[in-house]
């Protein structure tokens, strides 16, 4: 019989790298943590992870159980979370997964007002980019997601519009394509994109703003992106917020194009199944905090 103990000690040694770290990570001795490993191995018949290197690595057998070892872990964390809402109306924690075009700190006051609110909640923040916000709200990872459009429906999932988000063209002002004066798509095309990367872990990679010739630049969040546009890397959008300033400063120029970039609409979507206390506090107040900045 599988212990989620035991699936918790192999997902830390996935994740952390060793069987050191994961014992750091979990604050047990070394000794217990292999004892653990060496046990689930027994109970499951197979080995799961190859020693025959300098590193443990998974075996085809240890990946397989890992995966759907995760997918345990987490629906025995969303049933304990049920169960306290259940019994008090608040949950025990809830994991909000945010669009990178959102800085962190947008929230900062509202963390503020739901812990006077909820002081028994842990609120987790999380940022993903286009389709891993979604993914993660369908594979119960978030209970909230603030993102783009999502590609589909998702079952058990409420989605609402709260606004839409404003983009700039901008490259740097040594960078070529800002000496060819106005742009067309095409001429576009020819200059490397800065992209942020799709966060997703299972669904395809999604790309905005990009033709699929188009060299590209993938880097993990906005801060990133505005950097290497700043460094002449290539050319892309940014939301208002971060262009603005940069553009004030001069050390990006607004480049000219025929088509400028549609506005990005922007939505919260939510679990219906796990709607407590807390999730409920939340959906009516994260649209405020977001509505009211630079980025809506």
């Amino acid at each position: 019989m599988l212990n989620l103990d035991a699936l918790q000690v192999l997902d830390a040694i996935a994740r952390r790298g060793s069987f050191a770290a994961a014992a750091a990570e979990l604050d047990r001795a070394p000794s217990a943590v292999s004892y653990s490993i060496q046990k689930l191995e027994e109970d499951v018949g197979a080995l799961l992870f190859d020693r025959s290197g300098r590193k443990a690595r998974l075996t085809a057998a240890g990946e397989l159980l890992l995966h759907g070892g995760r997918q345990l872990l987490q629906q025995a964390a969303n049933l304990g979370q049920q169960a306290r809402a259940l019994e008090t109306g608040w949950e025990s924690r809830i994991t909000v997964a945010m669009d990178v075009i959102f800085p962190p700190s947008l929230l900062w006051p509202m963390v503020q007002r739901f812990d006077g609110a909820a002081p028994g909640t842990t609120l987790r923040l999380i940022s993903e980019a286009l389709g891993g916000g979604w993914e993660a709200l369908a594979e119960g990872r978030a209970a909230i997601c603030i993102g783009g459009r999502p590609d589909s429906t998702l079952p058990g999932v409420r989605v609402q519009e709260i606004g839409q988000s404003q983009f700039l063209y901008v490259a740097s002002p040594d960078h070529p394509a800002v000496k060819m004066g106005r742009l067309d798509s095409h001429q576009l095309s020819r200059f490397r994109g800065i992209a942020v990367a799709d966060t997703s872990r299972s669904n395809p990679a999604r790309t905005i703003r990009l033709t699929h010739l188009q060299p590209t630049l993938t880097v993990s969040d906005f801060q990133s992106k505005a950097s290497a546009l700043e460094a002449g890397l290539g050319i892309g959008t940014l939301p208002v917020n971060i262009a603005r300033p940069l553009l004030d400063s001069g050390r990006l120029v607004l480049l000219q194009v025929d088509t400028p970039p549609a506005p990005f609409p922007v939505y919260m979507g939510w679990r219906v199944d796990s709607a407590g206390k807390g999730l409920r506090w939340l959906i009516r107040h994260l649209p405020e905090y977001l509505t009211a900045s630079a980025t809506l």
